[in-house]
């Protein structure tokens, strides 16, 4: 907790002389646009302020978007559904889309867009990091890591029975007794969580977390980065799904620590494949750990409200590239020493993609890895 109000320290956000535009979304890259927000504030007329995903602890309890000549001031508090954020990057993409007002001018998410969005959305890549399962202290779960057939046999149920193929950590660990005593505890990210969606689409190569479960076996929800709901008795049954950059961060002191214990586990396509996420094997590279991922910033193609005819030029500013003005903050490589702290890995400078656009440290729109 005291890192948290160590990071939020600097004070209210100031009052707009610019335009002000709002992020929402993505747990897992919260604290880091924090932190490069309150750096972008201090050179620009502009005020970009983060929303939480939820306003609770260790996320401020509310958060107010100041004003501008297109919008009025906007408080976002989980205790008010009308003020409730948008909770995860695949939640805050869909609000996006959905905006009107201006209220919400760009989203952060961890998950590359779905066929079709990239018609009126712009992703930017500006990161990278992964997604890995962990366990707990006295787990049952074997040293040598898990494959991806045994994760998605965690995870899913028989269509038969509603039952997981694998409930009994016995399945995966022969050194574990077969035993109701050491059944698997599966806990997983909620739903509106990009982490969530990436973890089905690559991880679990499709299949959907609980796909075929009944009520009886279905998986407990925690808020993505967040395993202080894994009881002390939960403990060496259960399983659960983390960003790597985010457990590195925790560990630094960046953001608040809420690891409750987690350790990264082995894994990887087969046997012969498994392994952890390390500051070696996140790239891009055809060898990189299999759950490598990009982070991105969204941004809609189309100005909302209309009136508002340089919202989209605005955002661009800070999150992307344009064909006039060039590379915005973060994609000119002034956020490198935030995204370094934060604990993911910045993208080389190269080809942005898109038309006319100069190479930068971001890309547009790229094939998901």
């Amino acid at each position: 907790m005291a890192v948290s109000l160590v990071l939020l320290s600097a004070g209210p956000v100031p009052a707009a002389t610019g335009n002000s535009y709002a992020g929402v979304g993505s747990d897992v890259t919260f604290w880091l646009m924090t932190k490069i927000s309150a750096h972008y504030n201090a050179t620009s007329t502009d005020v970009i302020t983060e929303v939480p995903p939820i306003n609770l602890a260790p996320f401020p309890t509310s958060v107010t978007v100041p004003g501008d000549s297109f919008h009025g001031a906007k408080t976002w508090d989980s205790s008010t559904a009308a003020q409730t954020p948008p909770n995860g990057g695949s939640a805050g993409v869909t609000a996006l889309g959905n905006d009107t007002t201006g209220d919400i001018a760009f989203a952060r998410t961890t998950s590359g867009p779905k066929p079709g969005q990239t018609d009126t959305l712009n992703f930017w890549a500006y990161a990278l990091s992964a997604v890995d399962w962990v366990s707990f202290p006295h787990t049952y779960a074997p040293p040598a890591g898990l494959t991806q057939k045994q994760l998605i046999d965690i995870y899913t149920c028989n269509p038969k029975t509603g039952k997981p193929i694998f409930s009994n950590w016995h399945s995966v660990n022969s050194k574990i007794p077969l035993n109701p005593k050491y059944r698997i505890i599966k806990y997983a990210p909620q739903i509106g969580a990009a982490t969530r969606t990436f973890f089905e689409t690559k991880l679990l190569n499709g299949n959907t977390i609980d796909e075929n479960c009944d009520s009886a076996d279905q998986s407990i929800t925690l808020q993505v980065g967040d395993a202080r709901g894994v009881t002390p008795k939960n403990k060496p049954a259960a399983i659960y799904i983390f960003d790597w950059a985010n457990y590195r961060a925790d560990g630094t002191g960046f953001q608040p620590d809420l690891r409750n214990g987690a350790t990264l586990g082995k894994f990887g396509p087969t046997a012969s494949t498994r392994v952890s996420p390390s500051a070696k094997n996140v790239n891009t590279s055809p060898k990189r750990f299999f759950g490598t991922r990009y982070v991105y910033n969204v941004v809609s193609t189309t100005n909302h409200p209309a009136s508002d005819t340089n919202q989209l030029q605005g955002v661009t500013a800070f999150i992307g590239v344009s064909q006039s003005t060039g590379a915005g903050w973060i994609c000119s490589g002034k956020a490198a020493a935030d995204i370094k702290a934060a604990g993911f890995v910045s993208i080389a400078k190269g080809s942005t993609g898109g038309i006319g656009l100069p190479n930068s440290y971001c890309r547009l729109n790229p094939t998901s890895l």
